[in-house]
């Protein structure tokens, strides 16, 4: 029986502080745990067993799992030490005894996994890993392909005067139950693109590249986990968000989803795509622009605006504040008059004082009291 090994330990510190207090798949994206997306992919593609492979905050990902996907068959291997990405998967080599998929809990990627299975298939990889054109290499493996589909070249995070490809690889692999043979966990971690994958292409030991042509996103920094959310409101990453679709009309234009309970009070413009939670309030004269997506029993002042932000539930903006294309945690309160500018991030449960303003790509860690009129222009507290 062919499963997919998904792998979500890691700690995700690129996006701190939003994985502070919740593991990298669980943060939400368009109001839905990360991690949804690729095990609905796996379900709705006819795969029924998987296996996890847990470290950081294990408990949230299999509550998680075990709530929502009680007809699936899953398996947990968790890591007490890191073990890199290959060291994680052959510690749980004993629920694989075939082909299997590895995945990531932290890339959202819009592939037909039956599809991928059968090119694998077709030319007897030991390994094929998923590749995506990208325009900067630098953050990712880059890999050349022959013309029967086998990776000639690959090389790990180049730097500029070392790329030769922007061909990425995407985190997502099939792999045969031989490649353990390749992987000796008793060494330091041992990771797929570093030590592995080099091995078997000198060695010509059947290691193949498939071209994605579909979405993808690395979600492992403010900018890209942005994107991410706005991809979904554009719809170019299946499901659409939850609830309702809200006609046009006066003050309202585009594609507004709303959940239950929402009180949306006079004189308030939507401009979708925007996507609002459970229980909100949001009240007279506020300004909702579009690539917006706010959480569940948020409240909204009057007079506020909020501009291709991301909010997570249970947070409080007051009047008269000002969010453009920023991160703002569950829990948090903003008060009035207060202005967060474009990639910062307020970590959960921070109480940002009135008249205040945080700079662009500035983060407030959890908990943080901030004193009226302050001005944010480094992280805050200092982190060394």
């Amino acid at each position: 029986m062919i499963k997919a090994v998904l792998m979500a330990g890691g700690k995700g510190s690129r996006i701190r502080p939003l994985t502070l207090s919740r593991p990298k798949p669980m943060i939400p994206v368009a109001n839905r745990p990360m991690i949804e997306y690729i095990v609905d992919k796996v379900k709705k593609s006819g795969f029924n067993e998987l296996v996890v492979t847990l470290s950081y905050l294990k408990g949230q990902i299999k509550n998680l799992l075990e709530k929502d996907y009680p007809d699936m068959n899953i398996k947990y291997s968790v890591e007490k030490k890191p073990l890199g990405t290959a060291g994680g998967v052959k510690k749980a080599s004993k629920y694989i005894d075939d082909t299997f998929f590895v995945l990531s809990g932290d890339v959202l990627v819009d592939i037909d996994l039956n599809e991928t299975l059968n090119f694998h298939k077709k030319n007897k990889a030991i390994a094929t890993m998923v590749l995506t054109p990208v325009e900067d290499p630098s953050q990712y493996g880059i890999a050349v392909l022959d013309d029967k589909n086998h990776i000639v070249k690959f090389l790990e995070k180049p730097s500029p005067h070392e790329v030769f490809s922007k061909i990425a690889n995407t985190g997502t692999y099939i792999l045969e139950p031989e490649i353990f043979d390749y992987i000796n966990n008793k060494k330091r971690e041992i990771d797929f693109s570093k030590d592995i994958f080099p091995q078997l292409i000198t060695e010509k030991a059947g290691m193949c590249g498939y071209i994605l042509d579909g979405y993808w996103n690395d979600v492992g920094r403010p900018k890209t986990y942005l994107q991410a959310n706005y991809d979904v409101l554009k719809r170019k990453i299946k499901p659409e968000p939850y609830g309702k679709n809200l006609a046009e009309g006066v003050g309202r234009l585009g594609d507004m989803w709303v959940g239950t309970g929402v009180d949306i009070k006079n004189k308030v413009r939507l401009i979708g795509p925007v996507v609002i939670g459970d229980d909100c309030v949001i009240e007279k004269n506020c300004i909702i622009g579009r690539n917006t997506i706010i959480g569940d029993n948020v409240h909204l002042e009057k007079n506020s605006t909020v501009k291709g932000s991301v909010i997570f539930s249970d947070s409080n903006v007051k009047e008269g504040s000002y969010l453009k294309d920023c991160i703002v945690d569950s829990g948090c309160t903003i008060e009035r008059g207060s202005f967060i500018e474009k990639g910062a991030i307020l970590g959960s449960n921070v109480q940002l004082g009135s008249f205040s303003r945080v700079r662009s790509q500035r983060s407030i860690y959890n908990s943080t009291v901030i004193l009226p009129e302050s001005i944010i222009d480094s992280d805050y507290p200092i982190v060394m």
